[in-house]
């Protein structure tokens, strides 16, 4: 399914904010859905991240290689277009929030409420056993995997 004409379809004029956390496969597409004023959110580039087959072993040269080309491939966004369009893109760092306990503990609550109201619903979680964590190393390196994923002790 073809997710940005479903965006699209969903909110013809488009959004007010975007949460992007792929990197390079979505910038771009994401950009393009924001509605006029609209926020562009970067905290992460999971696309950008190497795929070793099964998830194990070393990065060969090719996959060095890729990654490059890959960077080579960032969306640039030129601050003309930013203010004629009236958008922003914003980026942050999530590992910045380790010490921001309150501001954490209040989002929490917040998506806590939601989730009770359904107004959000969460995505499934792949529970592997402690027995299987290589599988589950491996899902997460394939980057084939949907949701959030728990290794049970």
């Amino acid at each position: 399914q073809d997710w940005c004409a479903e965006a699209r379809r969903v909110s013809p004029e488009g959004y007010c904010a975007i949460f992007d956390a792929n990197g390079i496969s979505t910038l771009s597409k994401s950009y393009k859905l924001l509605c006029r004023t609209g926020r562009l959110v970067v905290y992460g580039f999971h696309s950008n991240l190497p795929k070793v087959d099964g998830g194990l072993g070393m990065l060969s040269p090719w996959t060095w290689l890729t990654m490059a080309v890959d960077m080579l491939r960032m969306p640039t966004f030129d601050p003309m277009h930013l203010t004629l369009d009236s958008k922003a893109v914003l980026g942050f760092n999530l590992s910045f929030f380790a010490d921001e306990h309150n501001l954490v503990e209040t989002y929490v609550r917040q998506i806590g409420e939601w989730v009770q109201e359904g107004k959000l619903k969460p995505p499934s979680v792949q529970r592997f056993s402690f027995e299987a964590t290589r599988d589950a190393h491996a899902a997460l390196q394939s980057g084939r995997t949907v949701g959030k994923m728990v290794v049970a002790l």
